[in-house]
């Protein structure tokens, strides 16, 4: 999920059930104000799972049954009640929605996935613990910080606020540019991202990063969210062919990643990642890439904490037991969503006014996003199966950046401290 400028921006919301998302819902189109519509949201107990196991009889039954709820219930579907099926069709047709992809946007939106109140489950705690916010990744040593700082354009030289601390490792931008415009710098470690253009080609990217590298990046960012229509949009062979012809080269003189994937459910998320594993035969990984957004309005902040974990604890891990690529491989979290205070973002001569809250937290305090924080990033330090992290807050005001442009809100402090 990321900024780019344009003169409208989508606000995008996905649906999430017990460790399975839905794809996308964009709405909200605005140019000066985002507005919000209360949220579809799957529960862990909504019959659409039911939809999910009988996926070809739901995909025909459910449009109709929408249109008309006389529709005759396949026999498959006979358990689900007939109250609960109008929310469950519409949440099994917006997981189940497959991308089209096209060439890569120029113009991108906030990604933000709600999810249910997560079920409550035990999350296996790491056998052996590495020093904090510390870790070693595959392919090249990387002693610094697991945490990495997001930015873009509108970053200005916010990286300053940073300059003390040891806790921060990297920082990435979705390209493979450093400097992304005209007084935007970054302190530290500069990790690239493959981008490509309609025709999946970036034909400075290999020089650029031999360069990067000798200057000490740390790693390499595959497609950002090709599972999303907003973002990458690549069908699973397309990442894989720009996988092979981009990242692969790169194969033992950095840790590299996998694409990184939303945690949409059906054909997205670590759905779409099982299809890109089959599409990219031969391809070698060092990382798991994965984002993490859920719905703050469904979820406290213990809860959300609790998704998270369990996300990664038992979703991802469960992946990487599946596929041999993956058994050894440790997890980067490339976007994990961080409570945060209103703010704004300016592009050009407008500006958008939003509710910076990831997480989507409408109302909430910046007390209770440091709460957050200081519960989730102890357990991310210490997980031993997880390499690195990026809270998308990052530079930006509003986020961990105050709407000033001049310090620290409470949430990026606490990211900068604890």
């Amino acid at each position: 999920m990321h900024f780019l400028a344009g003169p409208s921006i989508l606000l995008t919301l996905s649906v999430l059930t017990s460790g399975v998302s839905g794809a996308t819902l964009h709405h909200g189109q605005a140019v000066h104000h985002v507005h919000r519509r209360a949220p579809l949201v799957c529960y862990e107990d909504n019959p659409f799972r039911a939809l999910q196991r009988f996926s070809s009889d739901a995909a025909a039954f459910c449009p109709k049954f929408i249109q008309s709820p006389s529709e005759p219930i396949p026999s498959n579907l006979a358990d689900v009640p007939v109250s609960r099926l109008s929310s469950a069709c519409t949440c099994f047709q917006k997981t189940a929605a497959p991308a089209n992809p096209v060439s890569s946007p120029t113009k991108s939106a906030p990604v933000v996935t709600p999810t249910a109140k997560p079920v409550a489950s035990t999350v296996a705690e790491p056998a052996a613990l590495p020093p904090t916010g510390q870790t070693s990744l595959i392919g090249r040593a990387y002693s610094g910080g697991k945490r990495g700082l997001v930015y873009d354009y509108t970053s200005k030289d916010y990286s300053r606020f940073f300059r003390d601390t040891n806790k921060i490792g990297f920082g990435s931008n979705w390209r493979e540019n450093r400097v992304t415009a005209p007084g935007v710098t970054f302190d530290g470690a500069f990790v690239p991202t493959i981008h490509v253009d309609g025709n999946l080609r970036n034909d400075g990217w290999l020089d650029k990063v031999r360069a990067l590298i000798s200057s000490g990046s740390p790693m390499i960012f595959a497609s950002n969210e090709p599972d999303h229509r907003e973002q990458a949009n690549l069908s699973p062979a397309q990442a894989a062919t720009v996988y092979k012809k981009y990242v692969q080269p790169f194969a033992g003189q950095v840790p590299i990643a996998s694409p990184a994937i939303t945690n949409g459910g059906g054909s997205s998320g670590l759905g779409y990642l099982e299809t890109f594993v089959r599409e990219c035969g031969g391809c070698h990984f060092d990382l798991i890439n994965v984002h993490h957004y859920v719905y703050r309005g469904d979820v406290n902040v213990d809860q959300a904490v609790s998704a998270v974990k369990s996300y990664l604890s038992n979703d991802v891990a469960a992946f990487q037991a599946r596929h041999p690529q993956f058994q050894n491989t440790k997890i980067c979290v490339g976007e994990v969503c961080a409570f945060s205070p209103q703010g704004s973002v300016t592009f050009a001569d407008q500006t958008l006014m939003m509710t910076f809250q990831q997480f989507w937290l409408w109302g909430a305090s910046d007390e209770e996003g440091a709460d957050y924080l200081r519960k989730l990033l102890p357990w991310m330090d210490s997980n031993s199966n997880i390499a690195c992290y990026q809270a998308f807050g990052g530079l930006f005001p509003g986020n961990f950046i105050n709407r000033d442009g001049n310090g620290l809100t409470r949430n990026g402090q606490v990211y900068h401290d604890l």
